[in-house]
């Protein structure tokens, strides 16, 4: 039997078994910086590397801010097939969409990117009964906690660039750890209204 989830919106408190959303909008801590020009929200994340606390074992590791441009992922009839998640052991995840060039008539309360996740089962495995997925639109970041289940970017309809930063070593299941899964069937529809075949 398929398993099939529909799409949840994207809220600071939804998410935060997950990580946090990088956005203004529904934070408390604003304050009022740059001589009275700007709004300002502190520790809006919470940035991990956990090479540091697991002792010798692990080679350190360094951050790296890179941009990340996604293009949109195949859909079909207004579903998304999900096949692999993945997971950083040791270190958080920040994406946040920055301005799209060349693109016209982004509207930036319309979803454009695909979080899903899914909690940690008994077997160090994706416990796939727990597995959720949030409509995020160009005005929110993600930001996942290390050790965080969660699907490689998807985008949907559009490319979208992110800024990324993440803690990396080169060692490659202590940077990213792949699970693959049973299809799991995102059901895109109504969030996502406008769905358009996908190029590279």
């Amino acid at each position: 039997m398929v398993h099939r989830i529909k799409v949840e919106p994207l809220t600071i408190d939804s998410f935060k078994p997950y990580g946090d959303v990088v956005q203004l909008e529904g934070n408390k801590n604003i304050v009022i910086a740059n001589q009275g020009t700007a709004k300002r929200v502190n520790h809006i994340a919470k940035l991990e590397n956990r090479r540091l606390a697991s002792g010798p074992a692990l080679q350190s590791a360094t951050p790296n801010m890179c941009i990340f441009s996604s293009a949109p992922r195949p859909t079909s009839a207004g579903q998304f097939e999900v096949k692999l998640l993945e997971r950083h052991p040791y270190s958080s995840q920040v994406f946040m969409p920055i301005f799209q060039h060349g693109v016209k008539g982004i509207d930036p309360d319309a979803p454009c990117y695909l979080v899903i996740v899914a909690e940690n089962s008994p077997d160090d495995k994706p416990d796939l009964k727990t597995i959720r997925a949030f409509a995020a639109n160009s005005t929110q970041g993600i930001n996942y906690k290390a050790n965080s289940w969660h699907s490689p970017m998807v985008t949907i309809g559009q490319r979208v660039n992110f800024m990324v930063l993440v803690w990396e070593n080169g060692v490659a299941l202590q940077d990213c750890e792949e699970a693959p899964i049973n299809p799991v069937v995102v059901d895109l529809t109504p969030s996502f209204k406008s769905l358009r075949e996908s190029k590279l």
